[in-house]
């Protein structure tokens, strides 16, 4: 997948060895091939329809569905979750704006403007979702506005680099309506994917290459140094055309590859661990921890003994000293 979208695959915009997708006589109109510029297609959404593959293999937790209605596990500890959200989003702008690969020849300004879209994405989805769980939910779900942030940076990822960065509040926002629902539909057809991992990268993964055809500029692209440029494929709709073939063949090989391999180990060795693993944990059972933390017991309370009241004062005199005399 990397060698079709970043190497000399054929829908790479740099050195395809077949030749570009949707070359015309004119050199104006030439695709520039699929913008992937940091991954939300080579990278996520291979990862996101991964783990929808083994979802639907594997099958849900015992008594995750039962006769059609979701059961809701525990999410684990918020605390934890959100120090692991911010440091993915710390990370995100070495993965996209390290994408640029350097930083001579206007490149660094290029780097900039990619932690600019990047950033507002970010918030534009963690808001986003953090409201539709409000508005919808009636609570302000914290693991759903983490995964918001999540779904903003996924559906940048391919674009930020040819967008301008108030497009990037649209798409990182578009982004979170897609996680919020997407995730409904997914529990809606009986798949546990517990961390909404598919929807995240795949879906929003996918969202996010459409954008780079939706929402690119041409003088974005050529700004960006992309090989064949300039060209008006933004302009004319060819560019979106590009994207949604290259994130067609994406899913397609993926889901096919990752679904043979996840049957295979099905078969083979299996794909499920015992119910009594699964009741205790796999940190219980692969790592030796246990499934809850265990507190002391707290010590007993006796009963509350008042202190005795105060004696009252003789008067006044003797309750308030005369400070004046001292």
């Amino acid at each position: 997948m990397v060698h079709w979208g970043w190497g000399s695959g054929f829908l790479s915009p740099w050195g395809a060895a077949t030749g570009m997708l949707f070359v015309k006589s004119n050199a104006n109109t030439q695709s520039t091939g699929m913008i992937d510029f940091a991954g939300s297609g080579v990278v996520h959404m291979v990862g996101g329809f991964s783990g929808l593959m083994g979802a639907i293999i594997c099958g849900p937790r015992r008594g995750r569905f039962t006769h059609g209605n979701v059961k809701h596990f525990t999410s684990g500890d918020k605390v934890l979750q959100s120090l692991g959200v911010f440091i993915l989003w710390f990370g995100w702008y070495g993965f996209n704006c390290g994408s640029t690969l350097k930083l001579t020849a206007g490149m660094a300004n290029v780097a900039g403007k990619v932690a600019v879209t990047t950033t507002l994405s970010a918030c534009a989805g963690g808001i986003g979702a953090t409201t539709l769980s409000k508005l919808i939910e009636g609570t302000y779900d914290i693991s759903m506005g983490l995964n918001g942030v999540l779904a903003g940076l996924v559906s940048v990822t391919a674009n930020c680099a040819v967008v301008n960065p108030w497009h990037a509040i649209i798409i990182g926002f578009v982004g979170s309506i897609i996680l919020f629902f997407g995730s409904k539909l997914v529990q809606k057809l009986g798949i546990d994917d517990p961390c909404d991992a598919c929807v995240v990268h795949g879906f929003c993964g996918f969202w996010g290459l459409l954008c780079a055809g939706i929402f690119c500029i041409d003088s974005n692209v050529q700004y960006a140094a992309y090989p064949g440029t300039p060209n008006n494929a933004c302009k004319t709709g060819e560019q979106f055309g590009m994207q949604i073939v290259g994130g067609l063949c994406i899913m397609v090989w993926t889901v096919v590859m990752t679904g043979a391999t996840f049957l295979f180990i099905k078969y083979t060795v299996g794909m499920q661990v015992s119910e009594e693993v699964e009741m205790d944990g796999l940190d219980a059972s692969e790592h030796g921890l246990p499934h809850q933390i265990e507190m002391p017991p707290a010590p007993p309370i006796g009963p509350i003994v008042m202190p005795p009241p105060m004696p009252a004062a003789a008067d006044d005199k003797d309750a308030v000293p005369d400070l004046g005399s001292v």
